[in-house]
């Protein structure tokens, strides 16, 4: 198997940012709001348990991907690991009729969850691009970091949980940036990935009226908003304008180009 190191194609600045994110946190627990550090590790080992349940949940109330049991998924989802040079974390699918998906873990275990909406929807280059994204918030660590933010379902602690769950909002940006760039070294296919990203926005039905090139026009109205640049900041993920654009621009890039060559 060829070697591909999730560094190879972070977003730069991502790391950086979860470095200066950590600091500001242990500061604002040790100094402004004086919780120790006790207290704190308290909230990650609450968090860190109540995944694992959840994780536990999902074998009784989802259904397990297999080379038995929705094998088309399976084979997509090899492709994806195969590429992003990792092995294959656990996948299920449960009924839900949000087009999402989504990686849960700490530590040890990891998975993916595949909202059935969201397999409905995809055709296979999209589901790829989905697929890759989740493994690559796996393959990056992200998932680790997600236990003691607002953006994971984990037990909320009044007040602290809101105060580092915004901080991480900036790390959190980032690492969907990542991902995305992880989607696109799964998928090789660009136009999929976006196109993933606008059934996610407006559904599978709107979606087949959509005009993409007029989406990707759209930027110019928010670069030219200030508060609609300023909004962005207060939410878990970058717009969906936004990383259709950082899309685009990483396939076109001289990175992608050398990383391509890397992946079987």
């Amino acid at each position: 198997m060829s070697y591909l190191s999730v560094d190879d194609f972070r977003v730069r600045g991502e790391k950086n940012i979860l470095y200066i994110t950590l600091s500001v946190v242990g500061v604002l627990f040790l100094f402004m709001l004086g919780v120790s550090l006790g207290f704190m590790m308290l909230v990650v080992i609450i968090s860190a348990i109540w995944v694992k349940i959840r994780q536990g949940q999902l074998l009784g109330q989802g259904i397990k991907v297999s080379e038995n049991q929705l094998s088309e998924i399976y084979n997509i989802a090899n492709i994806a690991a195969k590429r992003l040079c990792m092995s294959l974390p656990d996948i299920f699918v449960i009924q839900n009729p949000t087009i999402n998906a989504y990686a849960l873990g700490f530590m040890g275990k990891k998975c993916i969850v595949l909202h059935s909406a969201t397999v409905e929807a995809m055709d296979q280059e999209e589901l790829l691009a989905i697929i890759g994204h989740e493994f690559t918030h796996i393959k990056a660590g992200h998932t680790n970091w997600l236990v003691i933010t607002s953006s994971t379902e984990s037990i909320q602690i009044p007040i602290i949980s809101q105060v580092t769950g915004f901080i991480f909002l900036f790390w959190s940006r980032k690492a969907e940036y990542t991902s995305d760039r992880g989607a696109v070294l799964a998928s090789r296919d660009p136009k999929a990935t976006v196109n993933a990203l606008a059934k996610v926005a407006v559904g599978k039905e709107l979606f087949k009226k959509l005009n993409i090139d007029h989406l990707f026009g759209q930027k110019m109205n928010i670069d030219e908003d200030e508060i609609s640049k300023l909004s962005e900041s207060l939410a878990s993920h970058p717009y969906i304008i936004n990383r259709i654009h950082e899309i685009s621009k990483f396939y076109k890039s001289p990175e992608y180009s050398k990383l391509s060559t890397i992946i079987t």
